[in-house]
């Protein structure tokens, strides 16, 4: 029963007719929303067009202090509303000016980094081309090397005013003066700015002479070859050997010119100076100083000679300093009336040296015969 006063309740629509209203409800607002982003798009096309003067009309001009005193702008109650950003927050704008200032910051260190390479470029080219133009050579110790700074500049290929001092090849310049001056060992060179080379000069001297044609051959111990001579000075060793090489002053057996590769002629030869450099090596090692010759035609047989009158029998070139130590020992040990005896001493079998001696009596007799001794153990291979 239905109480009274009670207004009597609505029946609902059906299912279906409520579905209906619904979709209607939803297709109305979409064609809202499109009939507003349609306005507002229009809006935006009338503010960015070109306005063209229009005269005006009494009610559009109106009075000059209501021109003068526009009414405020009112304000926007949805500031969330879609076509506008919301105000942004303290941290916001700090953040903000922060990024600006690293941006302006970046902006600027580019633009200095850019004004560098550009003036690193044109200096380089200057530098290159105008610039540190050789003006002078400064020859360190050429009173040593027995050449003339005159001599040492000429050869060296470096021309004042032409060549930069960047692009000179230091290494060529050092490589001319050794060649063509023979007897300067080395040759250091370094630039001096701004416009000057340095050159300090170490001189090499004869250390033996080989018998080359109808002459001797001067090398210095590393083996280059330094001058042609008709006879052998009295100071050094003669050196015999067997190997043939090609003469070519300035330059070292054994050493292929212009880094060529070596023949079998060129490798025979360095093995031969090799071997001369460390008997050379174990003779000042001993401290023999008087050695006359140098004989390693056989390299199981090698003989120096010693004063011109002692034959030191080597043997092969196994513990060669502790062999020609022991010579020197018993040279040492030479009383000073055999100073001037020949004879030999055979240092095949170290520890053990066995000499020979020969001399004259006072009627010029020969006492002992000087015979070459048979080495006491089978040399070394």
């Amino acid at each position: 029963m239905k109480e009274k006063g009670s207004a009597p309740k609505k029946p609902k629509p059906p299912l279906k007719k409520r579905a209906i209203l619904a979709l209607i409800r939803v297709l109305e607002d979409q064609e809202r929303k499109k009939q507003e982003k349609e306005r507002r798009k229009a809006s935006r096309q009338r503010q960015n067009a070109p306005r063209t003067p229009a005269r005006q009309t009494s009610a559009q001009r109106g009075s000059a202090a209501a021109r003068q005193n526009p009414p405020a702008r009112p304000v926007r109650q949805n500031p969330g509303a879609p076509g506008r950003r919301p105000p942004m927050t303290a941290e916001q704008r700090r953040k903000r000016a922060l990024y600006l200032r690293r941006m302006r910051l970046r902006k600027r260190a580019l633009q200095i980094g850019s004004a560098l390479v550009i003036l690193l470029i044109v200096l380089l080219i200057l530098s290159r081309t105008v610039l540190f133009k050789i003006q002078n050579i400064e020859i360190t110790n050429p009173a040593d090397a027995d050449y003339t700074e005159s001599q040492i500049v000429t050869v060296s290929g470096i021309v004042y005013g032409t060549q930069n001092l960047f692009s000179c090849d230091l290494d060529k310049v050092a490589k001319n003066i050794e060649q063509r001056l023979p007897y300067i060992g080395k040759a250091e060179v370094e630039r001096d700015f701004p416009k000057s080379l340095r050159v300090t000069v170490t001189p090499t001297h004869a250390a033996a002479a080989i018998a080359y044609g109808t002459g001797y051959l001067l090398i210095d111990a590393d083996g280059k070859m330094l001058e042609s001579v008709e006879t052998a000075p009295e100071d050094i060793p003669v050196l015999r050997c067997k190997t043939e090489f090609e003469l070519n002053l300035g330059q070292y057996i054994g050493v292929s010119p212009n880094g060529k590769k070596a023949d079998d002629q060129t490798k025979a030869a360095a093995q031969m100076i090799a071997l001369y450099k460390k008997v050379n090596d174990a003779t000042q090692a001993a401290q023999i100083a008087d050695v006359t010759l140098i004989d390693i035609r056989d390299v199981r047989a090698i003989t120096l000679m010693y004063q011109n009158r002692l034959t030191l029998h080597l043997g092969t070139q196994d513990s060669l300093e502790q062999k020609l130590k022991t010579a020197a020992k018993t040279i040492a040990a030479e009383s000073d009336a055999s100073r001037t005896r020949t004879g030999a001493i055979d240092l095949t079998n170290i520890p053990y040296a066995f000499s020979r001696d020969t001399y004259e009596t006072a009627d010029g007799e020969d006492v002992t015969d000087v015979s070459e001794p048979e080495s006491t153990t089978e040399p070394a291979q």
